[in-house]
């Protein structure tokens, strides 16, 4: 009785796919998209119906991007300081990166459902023994929280950032006497925002949504691939340890074809991620630029604000990169695993299929941001070291 009972306990503690990706549902809801393995209904109206949030969500950050755009052209009407102009770029650059993603989750609804699916299934294939389940936690725990730790900093810094300026407003109330109306970002509107009641009740919490939208956007579009990477990755070790045990010919073709199972899926989210990671690492990298130039040249109260922005990118391009080399070490990893099962007491075909495996796993599995970016650590650091460069250069420049 005591044993079945702790084989029952064992049981419930182990980790199902729908935990997996349960928090970036949680995030794909709260802009209004149904889970990701969901594709769309069929006809026009049960669709939009399905998605109204979603086509809410992306109107109201469509709208930012343009309002935010047409006060940068203001600016520049009314000859505004040089700084203002760096504060707004950014900003701008964060939306387009949003409607961006936002695009790409909505025209790739059906094409991410069936991956989501693939890995559904091989999930339930791969996963037979003690052993793979220990991989599994061993891959799956530690994404799992670090994709939610990463979206909770991201949104704690993101709504410090939008309502950072009533705290700046109590303080300067505090010394002055008079209520200075701020907001945390600069969006043209037809009318006058900081004038009469409405700023308060409508002006400014309409802000502090659109500032959630932002970043709910980025952040579940990040997750939602570095899960999916993570699950490639685990299922590439899982690989890795069944050719390590590998015996006889049936058990070699099914490592084969699992590995070119793999390498397919990696090919299929390339095709889903690819060009949105190519347009997030050149706007993020930019953005980190002109983010480093603009810290060394406030202080006080705007250099928390620049701060905590550019936190909030390099957090996200970090984790991006993180798991882009995750999966490239997995995927070489099988070259030692095959190279390591006990193919000298095989026969001659049996080592062929060996020889092909090693050739294959030699090219690394690697995603890569439009073909020329590889989503990798080396990219990230190449991308700070840019933000480092401007930085001296703007230290040393005033010298």
């Amino acid at each position: 009785m005591a044993l079945s009972h702790h084989h029952h306990h064992q049981q419930e503690a182990r980790l199902s796919f729908e935990q997996t990706l349960r928090n970036t549902n949680i995030m794909l809801l709260m802009m209004g998209i149904p889970p990701c393995e969901e594709p769309y209904p069929a006809g026009v109206l049960p669709a939009i119906r399905r998605n109204v949030g979603f086509i809410a969500s992306f109107l109201l950050l469509t709208y930012t991007t343009y309002g935010e755009l047409i006060y940068l052209q203001q600016m520049f009407e009314r000859k505004v300081n040089f700084l203002e102009v760096t504060f707004q770029t950014p900003c701008i650059g964060y939306c387009i990166i949003g409607v961006l993603k936002m695009v790409i989750l909505a025209r790739g609804r059906n094409t991410i459902a069936k991956l989501v699916g693939l890995f559904r299934t091989k999930w339930k294939e791969a996963l037979v023994n003690e052993e793979h389940w220990k991989v599994c936690d061993g891959t799956m725990k530690p994404a799992i929280r670090v994709t939610s730790v990463t979206a909770l900093a991201n949104i704690v810094m993101g709504m410090a950032f939008t309502v950072l300026p009533i705290a700046e407003m109590a303080y300067h109330h505090h010394y002055t006497g008079e209520w200075n109306r701020q907001l945390a970002f600069n969006i043209w509107w037809p009318f006058d925002v900081t004038a009469g009641a409405k700023y308060y009740w409508l002006v400014y919490p309409l802000y502090v949504v659109i500032g959630f939208t932002g970043i709910i956007v980025h952040m579940a579009f990040d997750c939602l691939f570095c899960i999916l990477a993570a699950h490639l990755c685990m299922h590439f070790r899982i690989l890795k340890h069944n050719l390590e045990r590998v015996a006889g010919d049936r058990r070699l073709h099914r490592a084969i074809r699992m590995h070119q199972d793999l390498i397919g899926c990696s090919l299929f989210m390339q095709s889903v991620f690819g060009n949105a990671l190519f347009i997030n690492f050149l706007g993020s990298s930019l953005i980190i630029c002109i983010q480093a130039f603009m810290i060394t040249t406030v202080s006080g109260y705007t250099l928390v604000k620049f701060t905590l922005f550019m936190l909030c990118f390099l957090i996200e391009l970090l984790m991006l990169c993180a798991y882009g080399e995750d999966i490239v070490e997995a995927s070489l990893e099988i070259i030692d695993a095959a190279y390591g099962c006990r193919w000298y007491q095989e026969s001659a075909p049996f080592n062929r299929s060996v020889l092909q495996m090693i050739q294959r796993s030699q090219q690394a599995v690697l995603l890569t941001a439009w073909k020329i970016w590889p989503i990798r650590l080396s990219t990230f650091s190449q991308a700070t070291s840019w933000s480092y460069f401007t930085l001296l250069k703007t230290i040393y420049g005033d010298k």
